[in-house]
């Protein structure tokens, strides 16, 4: 078929939609789908920049929530959408547009900005984290459904091949220690280590990419970040996990990190928990009893950190990311599933991760 005109990443996701069945209803799967179907027509009729990190805090949690969507009810709507955008996202990496990252003096294969640099184009690992992780999650469940394999599988390999060089740019900033068994990431721009959030975000994409792939390349490097962050975690009353947005290498730290970036440290941690990588089953009930005790007071009463709150609701959308650790404790789904329905949620453009991440079977017991 020969299309006049200009080929849009919109018309090429169109022509992918046709013809696909749906898959077997998930929770809330109608929702889900007018919002993503929605989301994704919008995303790809917008110019994509990465200049402030817009694709970092926006368009990775649409490329998640279908990924995680997708590895649960199956459906190829899902895997369409997902291609489009992430090839739409893969076209602004910066070794796509020939744009130097001033701090390191090269191009890198990962998405840069200038926001948070003072003007310098500079590529941090958590953008770059957030937006490959999604990618290597796609191929891991692609790899595992046949059907999907057949119809997905040349588009899992470009995806799963583009995070892993994504997250390779980053391989020389990690260092072992302080303590013994863990690990942490610098920071050229900084000239120290990275906060909490920012080098988990990029050891989620680790995880996905050894999930994909079948083998454990990253294993070591997680677990010892996984058991840095563990060990800077306080326990609080009452039966409360606490941590600061970023603790220092050694010493006290008595600082609460924001809901928001809490949630991909939580995310991080359930994902570990889930392969047997330091933390276990104490250490869900422990920040089961931070979110319900500490930050999801009430609906309209959201604390605004991790641990005694005295601001409330300036990140109160941010719960719903931390929805990964409802498939384990059944008391924080049920609260988030209630916190779904608020006007709050349904207007934010988190809902639709909220929604994948609430929609998996439980996992009690594991």
């Amino acid at each position: 078929m020969r299309v006049p005109g200009k080929i849009t990443a919109a018309l090429l996701y169109g022509i992918a939609l046709a013809g696909f069945t749906r898959a077997a209803e998930s929770p809330r799967g109608g929702d889900f789908d007018a919002l993503t179907a929605a989301a994704v027509q919008r995303a790809l009729g917008k110019p994509v920049t990465t200049e402030a990190g817009p694709l970092a805090w926006g368009d990775s949690y649409l490329l998640s929530a279908l990924a995680e969507m997708l590895a649960i009810a199956g459906d190829p709507r899902h895997a369409a959408r997902f291609v489009a955008l992430a090839d739409h996202v893969l076209a602004s990496r910066d070794d796509r547009q020939n744009l130097r990252d001033e701090v390191r003096g090269g191009v890198m294969p990962a998405w840069g900005s200038t926001k948070y640099s003072k003007g310098r184009r500079f590529a941090w690992a958590v953008h770059t984290g957030m937006i490959a992780a999604p990618m290597a999650g796609f191929a891991a469940t692609i790899g595992r459904d046949p059907a999907l394999k057949a119809r997905f599988g040349t588009d899992a390999k470009r995806l799963l091949g583009a995070a892993e060089e994504s997250v390779a740019a980053f391989a020389d900033e990690y260092r072992e220690g302080p303590g013994a068994g863990e690990g942490h990431m610098v920071c050229p721009y900084l000239g120290k280590h990275l906060p909490l959030n920012m080098q988990n975000a990029l050891a989620r994409t680790w995880i996905a990419i050894d999930d994909a792939t079948g083998r454990p390349r990253h294993r070591e490097r997680i677990e010892r970040l996984a058991r840095f962050m563990k060990n800077r975690m306080r326990a609080a009353a009452p039966g409360t996990l606490v941590w600061g947005y970023w603790p220092p290498l050694s010493g006290e730290d008595k600082a609460f990190e924001d809901i928001s970036h809490a949630s991909i440290n939580v995310d991080f941690l359930v994902l570990c928990h889930e392969r047997g990588i330091v933390f276990d089953r104490s250490d869900l009930t422990a920040v089961e009893s931070t979110l319900l005790r500490l930050v999801l007071l009430a609906d309209d009463r959201v604390g605004d950190r991790v641990g005694p709150n005295v601001k409330f609701n300036t990140h109160a959308d941010a719960v719903l990311r931390w929805g990964r650790l409802g498939r384990h404790q059944p008391a924080v789904q049920s609260r988030l599933e209630a916190f779904l329905e608020t006007a709050s949620a349904k207007s934010s453009a988190q809902s639709p991760l909220g929604i994948a991440l609430l929609a998996a079977p439980p996992m009690a017991g594991r």
